[in-house]
């Protein structure tokens, strides 16, 4: 029996573009898109501010070094945060209904620019100032300091929200991320369109 749902962020609650934050970067200190894509695989601050490792101000100097060039905070928060999109209430409503009879968690790699310009855009489209509002616990990398696949934060969240694997799902578009959870027992969806979440019903 499942009465625990497990949410990822991007490409899952909210619609994502990755590849519109090198576009926009491209523009911005005129390298292509594949050496940005290049130069952002072969370094780690990205990682480490994932983690929450390294603070904004740390990855945004480490990013012009990276790429030799000067964007103000500004101009590299607008570029890096293009890749979010809109977040389709029907989305939000489904936490909602869940919570009524489940336990609703959000379980995201993403970093605190990120999550400032997520929250703003939620309060556009439901009028509620964070994610807290929707869910019974919410959890982000940069916070945990720890990072899907990593088997450690799904023990985690799982020790935090007093859940069992067995009795879990755990939603991603992406399938490394769901082989880890999957490895310790809990159920999995692979969201390959973003309303797949809406199949959910035969768990319920």
């Amino acid at each position: 029996m499942i009465n625990t749902f497990i949410f990822d962020l991007g490409g899952v609650i909210i619609n994502l573009e990755e590849k519109d934050s090198y576009n926009s970067l491209s523009n911005l200190i005129g390298l292509s898109f594949s050496e940005i894509q290049s130069k952002v695989a072969k370094s780690d601050i990205f990682v480490q501010h994932e983690k929450g490792l390294i603070s904004n101000e740390a990855f945004r100097k480490g990013v012009n070094n990276l790429f030799q060039c000067n964007l103000s905070d500004d101009q590299f928060d607008i570029a890096w945060n293009s890749m979010l999109k809109n977040i389709p209430i029907e989305r939000l409503e489904l936490l909602l209904a869940l919570r009524q009879n489940h336990k609703v968690l959000i379980l995201s790699n993403t970093n605190a620019i990120h999550i400032k310009r997520f929250n703003e855009l939620l309060e556009l489209v439901s009028g509620e100032k964070s994610l807290e509002s929707f869910a019974d616990y919410v959890f982000f990398s940069h916070e945990l300091n720890m990072k899907k696949p990593d088997l450690e934060i799904y023990e985690e969240v799982l020790k935090r929200s007093h859940s069992k694997a067995s009795e879990s799902i755990f939603m991603d578009e992406k399938l490394e991320n769901l082989e880890s959870a999957a490895s310790i027992g809990i159920a999995t969806l692979h969201i390959t369109e973003p309303d797949k979440i809406f199949e959910l019903n035969k768990y319920v």
